[in-house]
């Protein structure tokens, strides 16, 4: 009888926005090792969680590394990605295991490594070997680059957008190195990939269940339904990102058939074909403010334009001041990035009187909201997220407060408040059900945890994360469309195909 397997498992989850001038700073990062990384793992639903959980189903042995994790934002600071990167390979290079399965997000990035996953993947192999297999889950947004395909056996990705398959995208990346280990056992060669790059980028309209990725996540399945497909993956890239080779791609794997090849290009040039289809037109802030006034439901209100969950600053006071402006008998709740405001406002205690401008540090081309503002609660922006996005996850925005001014409640932050999840204004002592809005830092993933209890619209407003790219200073990702007037055709010599290690 054969013996346990045993399965080195690890995760880097940070999605980085090149035009995002806040580092990612060691406090930023969340490492657990060990024991308590697997444990965590259990209690969550990341795609670490389930890695685990299909190990734990196959009575495989998870061997623990580290589990490092941070909200979205600027570049992480490049010693903290080395110091990361190196107890990862550290760990893989001693040995005593019988493959690695990975959580990565895709589109990290740190201040001087743009290709953070293909770096940390090629190091890895570089210490294990050729022969050592390597299954990775990747986030939908993922930056896919050579060096990471190369490097790993097998790399798959979310399908949903939303993403409510984190979860389920961890169990694949398992079965699918499960389905490598069995191969491998009867001599069957590895799988065979495929994957080419299409020089564009989405302006919204790009969630899964509407719009073009409807009819083109169809044509994947069926192709994942074919007998020689192994995996078929859409990535939709992170469209903050100014670095070599940005834009969508798609990867498929096959037995050696061929088949991959076929899949790939099918899927690809409908991508290439649809590109002009992902631009949405939101609705304005004065539009939600009237649909709020004539609603029984309480409104969430996606923020585009800054959006930390798409890597944004979250300083954003554009929509409060609105409220203040046009909707002063609206009931509204934000939060705002500020760590000066929160320092005044724990400096004056509760209750205290406050002048001052909130907001707008970062975001150019916003004002700071100024008010008169009464402090009504200090506490940490600590909690764990309870809906089923990233559910179990410890967010941690440092010590905040509440400050209002009429019916608004704006909770300033020393950390980018990544608000997706109503548990973020419950640890500050704010019912969601007793206001008339909530604004979320995100534009689709707050819909799955907020759904349950407000209407979830994502407005049009201004910011780092909108979708505006002709006001990005973008240089080493061009050209791509639409900024460029750029041709694509599916190339067979500059497509990325290779049989895995």
């Amino acid at each position: 009888m054969s013996h346990a397997r045993r399965i080195l498992v690890g995760q880097l989850w940070h999605e980085g926005h090149s035009f995002n001038p806040v580092a990612t700073v060691r406090e930023d990062v969340s490492i657990v090792e060990g024991e308590a990384m697997l444990r965590g793992a259990r209690e969550s639903r990341t795609s670490l969680s389930g890695i685990v959980a299909v190990c734990d189903a196959l009575g495989d042995t998870c061997v623990p590394t580290l589990a490092a994790r941070a909200r979205p934002g600027g570049p992480i600071e490049e010693p903290v990605f080395q110091e990361i990167a190196d107890a990862l390979v550290e760990a893989a290079a001693k040995g005593g295991y019988d493959a690695i399965c990975l959580d990565l997000h895709g589109a990290t990035l740190a201040a001087e490594t743009g290709d953070t996953e293909g770096v940390l993947l090629t190091r890895i192999r570089d210490v294990v070997g050729p022969d050592m297999p390597i299954a990775v889950a990747l986030d939908l947004h993922g930056h896919i680059t050579p060096a990471m395909l190369d490097a790993a056996t097998i790399v798959t990705g979310y399908r949903t957008n939303p993403h409510q398959d984190i979860f389920e995208t961890g169990e694949r990346a398992m079965r699918l190195l499960d389905g490598v280990l069995r191969g491998r056992a009867v001599g069957e060669a590895p799988p065979c990939a495929v994957a080419t790059r299409l020089p564009f980028i989405t302006r919204g309209n790009d969630e899964t269940d509407q719009g073009p990725l409807v009819a083109l996540g169809a044509m994947a399945d069926r192709w994942r339904a074919h007998p020689a497909i192994v995996d078929v993956s859409v990535f939709n890239v992170q469209p903050f990102l100014d670095l070599p080779g940005m834009g969508q791609v798609v990867v498929a794997y096959d037995d050696g058939s061929g088949a991959a090849m076929d899949a790939c290009r099918e899927i690809a040039e409908q991508l290439w074909a649809d590109r002009t289809a992902f631009q949405q037109q939101l609705p304005s802030v004065e539009e939600a403010f009237e649909i709020a006034r004539h609603s029984e439901e309480v409104l969430a209100l996606g923020d585009q334009g800054d959006r930390v969950i798409g890597a944004g600053p979250g300083d954003s006071p554009f929509i409060a001041a609105k409220a203040l402006e046009l909707a002063p008998d609206l009931r509204v709740a934000t939060g705002i990035f500020d760590p000066e405001a929160v320092k005044a406002a724990h400096a004056a205690g509760v209750g205290a009187t406050l002048d001052l401008g909130v907001g707008a540090s970062i975001n150019t081309g916003l004002d700071p909201l100024r008010a008169t503002w009464t402090v009504t609660s200090l506490a940490p922006a600590r909690f764990r997220n309870q809906g089923p996005y990233m559910h179990g996850v410890e967010a941690d925005f440092g010590p905040a407060a509440v400050l209002v001014c009429g019916n608004v409640s704006v909770v300033v932050t020393t950390r980018a408040p990544n608000i997706h999840d109503p548990a973020f204004y419950d640890a500050l002592g704010i019912a969601v059900a007793e206001q008339d809005i909530v604004v979320a830092r995100a534009a689709n993933h707050y819909k799955l945890s907020f759904r349950d209890c407000a209407r979830c619209i994502t407005v049009d407003t201004p910011g780092l994360t909108a979708f505006r790219p002709q006001d990005l200073p973008f240089t080493c990702a061009r050209p791509f469309y639409p900024l460029d007037d750029v041709a694509w055709s599916f190339d067979t010599a500059a497509t990325v195909h290779r049989r895995g290690a």
